[in-house]
């Protein structure tokens, strides 16, 4: 079974990419919210999950492990498939999707295409005790608070110098890593633009 890929980034689309690695083109279905982490071109490196059926094999590519499991999660239930599964994934946050477990919001459920009321119902009933235990709400510190702050400012900068997100995300996060959390806003950004 294959745990990551990591390679360039041939073509991209909001539910697909397409990434060479070792002179082989990955296919990989992805949610929304693993797209919108991914850089235009470049190396990426996606957690993956393959399913295999009598007809076809689909592997699948996550930006985080959080969106992994709970992509593992959701087939686990009866009636839901990998593309719902998707659907769910790509129209709610991970965070948000255990909000809406916990407080019992089959309505919020339901907002997403493809989920009716009986199938939201069956997902709060299966996974609400797993959803508590396994995807506990994490309170970030002060110093974390401090230190997304800096980064949201530092990858505004660079988007309204003309960068793509991901581009100025990637670029700040490897400044970030190199300056560390203590340093300010000016000299992250001038670090950013050495990555970019």
């Amino acid at each position: 079974m294959l745990e990551y890929i990591r390679g360039r980034m041939i073509s991209r689309s909001p539910t697909q990419l397409v990434l060479e690695a070792e002179g082989i083109g990955y296919k990989l279905h992805v949610p929304l919210s693993t797209f919108e982490k991914v850089p235009d071109h470049g190396e990426v490196k996606l957690l993956t999950r393959m399913v295999i059926k009598d007809d076809h094999i689909k592997l699948f590519g996550f930006a985080s492990t959080e969106e992994r499991e709970l992509f593992e999660l959701l087939l686990s239930i009866s009636g839901i498939g990998p593309s719902t599964a998707l659907t769910i994934l790509s129209g709610s946050s991970v965070r948000d999707f255990r909000e809406m477990i916990l407080n019992g919001d089959s309505k919020a459920l339901e907002r997403i295409k493809g989920i009716g009321r009986k199938t939201a119902e069956r997902i709060i009933l299966e996974l609400k005790e797993v959803m508590r235990t396994n995807f506990p709400i994490h309170t970030p510190s002060p110093q974390e608070l401090k230190t997304q702050g800096l980064i949201s400012d530092a990858i505004t900068a660079l988007v309204s110098l003309g960068y793509s997100r991901p581009h100025a995300e990637k670029a700040v996060s490897n400044a970030l890593s190199k300056l560390g959390s203590s340093a300010g806003v000016e000299a992250l950004i001038k670090e950013s633009l050495k990555h970019t």
